[in-house]
């Protein structure tokens, strides 16, 4: 009855646990500190897991459950909340606002989770959230991440087709956010609105993350144009970029000159025609001198890559060019690449 920690033992691929166990033995170990369920197939758990009050660590992961008992808001001590790759998720606890000593939340890969509870701006020892899904009526707002200023490690946003205020993204007080190392900015869908794709431009630039950001992905955005700070030379930290789904936007930004950008991705954006001395960084003398990897997949109307500041020593650590699925691409790839060691190519009519 003094256990403090119960871990599973080793899990094959359909993993059962007797009804025993959450429903007999667990509400008998007042004394757990430590509870992990990960890869059982468990769908529920009973509503006596709020009676222990002891509790600092709660890991569901990889677990078929559907929801979470609204006693689990009553586990005051509770500092890790672990939902990593529960497809079947669909909510959680509505006061979870009352988890107030809750540092990490991992809800990784739970996708049908549609909104974070109101109130999560009281979880002030807030560190890690690996997605806040913005709500759309009664659910939080991007604004509340205003007061989770110990954020740190990895953030995603979702569901930002629900973000309607500008000053409410300005709110969210990115940029004041140092600790963050990885960010993604997600649109589920698109709205085809006109009007909405202008308010979608300004409350991207609202989106603008510390310099300090390591990896930066913007995924669904349905601006024509992308914010001035994407490409500023004062995010210098910037290792990885992917810009993805971005169906409304003509042309790619001006990222040449990102010091530190090894791994780039561009990937499904239909409306981007011609690839020049815009991406590059026109006036620049030298383009991409760190870049690795670079990716362009599924831009079906792009037709010219101009090659620009060649001469300059334009992509001189490339070693992977990957493009796929761009089958109007047609003339010449950029010749200079002295460190490229493997060069891919699919459903396209350009040639090195």
């Amino acid at each position: 009855m003094h256990l403090r920690t119960f871990l599973p033992g080793p899990i094959e691929s359909s993993s059962y646990l007797t009804n025993y166990v959450p429903n007999c033995l667990l509400p008998q170990l007042r004394c757990l500190r430590v509870l992990s369920l990960c890869g059982y197939n468990i769908i529920e758990l009973p509503s006596s897991i709020g009676d222990l009050k002891h509790l600092r660590y709660l890991n569901l992961s990889d677990t078929p459950i559907r929801s979470l008992p609204e006693s689990t808001s009553s586990l005051h001590n509770l500092q890790t909340l672990m939902l990593k790759d529960c497809h079947k998720l669909t909510k959680l606890p509505e006061k979870i606002r009352d988890l107030i000593n809750l540092r990490y939340l991992d809800i990784t890969n739970a996708y049908l989770i549609r909104e974070i509870p109101v109130g999560i701006e009281k979880l002030k020892n807030l560190q890690t959230l690996s997605n806040f899904v913005v709500g759309k009526d009664k659910g939080s707002k991007i604004g509340d991440l205003m007061n989770l200023e110990f954020l740190r490690g990895r953030l995603c946003i979702s569901s930002l087709e629900n973000v309607l205020d500008v000053e409410d993204a300005r709110r969210a007080n990115l940029n004041g956010k140092k600790n963050l190392d990885a960010l993604e900015i997600k649109w589920r869908f698109a709205l085809n609105d006109i009007q909405y794709a202008s308010i979608t431009k300004d409350i991207l630039d609202m989106l603008r993350p510390s310099t300090t950001v390591k990896e930066l992905s913007i995924d669904g955005y349905i601006g024509v144009k992308f914010p001035t700070w994407l490409g500023d030379h004062s995010f210098s930290h910037i290792e990885d970029l992917r810009i993805v789904r971005c169906k409304q936007c003509i042309s790619l930004p001006t990222i040449g000159h990102l010091s530190s950008l090894k791994f780039l991705v561009i990937k499904s954006m239909p409306m981007v025609q011609t690839i020049g001395p815009e991406f590059y960084g026109e006036g620049r003398l030298k383009s991409f001198q760190n870049l690795e990897t670079l990716c362009f997949e599924d831009m079906q109307e792009w037709q010219d890559w101009i090659p620009y500041g060649i001469e300059h020593g334009g992509f001189p650590r490339l070693r992977n060019l990957f493009i796929s699925q761009c089958p109007k691409l047609q003339g010449e790839l950029p010749r200079h690449l002295p460190s490229l060691e493997k060069f891919s190519n699919t459903f396209m009519k350009a040639s090195m």
